[in-house]
C-alpha cells in the first residue's frame, strides 16, 4: 500500500516492500511534481495514476535499487545467503572463483548494465587464462570454465529469484561455452588390480584398508575418511555410508551427503570383514602403545588421533604409485574400477548405481563403454581361437 505526503509543491510517494536480505525494511520512494496551472482536481486525478503505476513497477521489481547495485555487492549477498546451503568445501570453492575470477572481471559493473556480451567476453577470457596447480601453470580446461560459468549463472539466478533483477544475462540461450572433449576415465583391469594389491602388501595397514574399501565399495575418498567403527555392521557384513569428510583451510569435520541416494548400506566380501577385524585390533594396540586416543572413533585418523583429511588419502596414494613405478591414476579411479569390475562380471546396473550412491542411472551409464570395449575384445579373442575350419584353414578364405 502506497503512502503519499505533500512536500511544498511536490508529492512524495512511498511503497513498503517488506524487508531485505538482512531484515531491514525496504522502502521505495519517488517524488512527483504537478505541472503548473493544474487544478486541484486534475492534480488528484494524475497523482492517483502515478501512485498506481509506481506501485505496479515496484511489485515487478522495476525500482531504483536495481540501478545502483554492482555485481560485487550481489556476490557478497549471495555468499552470505549460501552459508547454510552449500557444503564447506563447495562454499570455499565458490569464494575462490568469485574472488579470483568473477569480481576482478565484472565486479565493478552495475547489475542493470551487464549484458550477455559482457558474460560472453568473460567466458572467452577464461579460455585464455591460466591457473596455478602445484606451482605448474596450465590453461583452464573447458570443464573448469563450465564450472566457473555455472557459479556466475547461480549468482544471477539468485538475483532474479529475489527480485533484484528481471533479466538474466547469463542464460545459456545467449552464451557459448567451450566444449569439453569426452572425459577419459582411468580404470584398472584385473592385471592392474593384482599389481596394485601386490605392491600394497607391505604398506601401512590403514592405507591398505583404504584401498580395499575403495575397490570393494566404490566409496569416494571423503566418504572413506568419514567412516566410523559404528558404521561397520559386522554380522551383516555391511558398511553404512552416511557422511563425508570436509577439510577447508584448518577446519576439518563431518557433513551429511548432498543427496539422499548418497546415504547407502553396502554389503562387502567376507575377506574385507576379516581385514577390518584385524585392523581394528591393530589400531587399538597402536593407541595403547602411543597413548594417542581415537578422538571420534574413526576408522582412520591423523597422527594426533583426529579427523583424517581426504587429501591425505590422495597424497599418500600418489606417493605410493610413484614409489612403485606404477601408472599414475587418481584415487577416485578405484571407484570407477569397482563399478566396472562389477558390471563386467554380470552385476546389473541398478545394483551398481545403488552401491555408488548415484542419484540416477545416467551417471552410472558412463561405465557401459567399458563393457562395449570388453565385448569387442571378447570377439577378437574368439576370432583368434576359433577362426579355423576342419582342415586348419582360416574361414576368411571363403569370404
Amino acid at each position: 500500500m502506497a503512502t503519499v505526503r505533500k512536500r511544498g509543491s511536490s508529492y512524495q510517494i512511498r511503497v513498503s516492500c517488506g524487508t531485505d536480505l538482512y531484515g531491514n525494511k525496504i522502502i521505495e520512494s519517488m517524488t512527483w511534481k504537478p505541472d503548473d496551472g493544474m487544478t486541484e482536481r486534475q492534480i488528484q486525478k494524475e497523482l492517483n495514476k502515478v501512485v498506481v503505476h509506481f506501485e505496479e513497477n515496484v511489485k515487478k521489481g522495476i525500482s531504483k535499487r536495481d540501478t545502483k547495485m554492482k555485481l560485487q555487492e550481489l556476490c557478497d549477498i549471495y555468499l552470505d545467503m549460501q552459508q547454510k546451503t552449500l557444503s564447506p568445501n563447495s562454499l570455499n570453492n565458490y569464494k575462490q572463483v568469485i574472488r579470483n575470477y568473477i569480481v576482478p572481471a565484472l565486479g565493478h559493473l552495475k547489475l542493470v548494465d551487464i549484458t550477455p556480451l559482457h558474460i560472453q567476453k568473460f567466458v572467452n577470457v577464461l579460455s585464455e587464462q591460466q591457473s596455478s596447480y602445484h606451482t605448474k601453470l596450465k590453461h583452464l580446461s573447458p570443464a573448469t570454465i563450465k564450472v566457473y560459468y555455472a557459479i556466475l549463472q547461480s549468482i544471477f539466478k539468485f538475483a532474479c529469484k529475489k527480485g533484484i533483477l528481471d533479466f538474466n544475462p547469463t542464460s545459456s540461450n545467449y552464451i557459448d561455452i567451450p566444449k569439453a572433449p569426452p572425459a577419459h576415465t582411468d580404470i584398472l583391469d584385473e592385471k592392474g588390480i593384482m599389481a596394485l594389491l601386490e605392491h600394497l602388501e607391505e604398506k601401512p595397514f590403514d592405507r591398505r584398508i583404504q584401498v580395499h574399501i575403495a575397490l570393494c565399495t566404490g566409496c569416494r575418498r571423503a566418504e572413506i575418511a568419514a567412516l566410523q567403527w559404528d558404521d561397520i555392521l559386522w554380522e551383516k557384513k555391511q558398511i553404512v555410508v552416511s557422511k563425508s569428510m570436509y577439510h577447508v583451510k584448518d577446519k576439518k569435520g563431518i557433513k551429511v551427503p548432498k543427496t539422499i541416494r548418497s546415504n547407502r548400506t553396502i554389503t562387502i566380501p567376507n575377506y574385507m570383514i576379516i581385514m577390518l577385524k584385524q585392523y581394528q585390533k591393530y589400531q587399538m594396540e597402536q593407541q595403547l602403545r602411543t597413548q594417542i586416543p581415537n578422538i571420534h572413533n574413526m576408522l582412520f585418523t591423523d597422527k594426533h588421533g583426529d579427523y583424517l583429511s581426504p587429501m591425505a588419502i590422495t597424497t599418500w596414494f600418489q606417493y605410493f604409485l610413484k614409489k612403485n613405478n606404477m601408472p599414475h591414476i587418481k584415487f577416485h579411479s578405484l571407484r570407477h574400477t569397482s563399478a566396472t569390475l562389477l558390471l563386467l562380471n554380470g552385476v546389473n546396473i541398478k545394483t551398481v548405481s545403488n552401491r555408488l550412491g548415484h542419484t540416477n542411472l545416467s551417471t552410472t551409464n558412463r561405465y557401459l563403454h567399458t563393457l562395449a570395449e570388453a565385448d569387442t575384445i571378447a570377439a577378437e579373442t574368439l576370432e583368434k581361437k576359433l577362426n579355423f575350419d576342419e582342415m586348419g584353414q582360416k574361414w576368411d578364405k571363403y569370404a
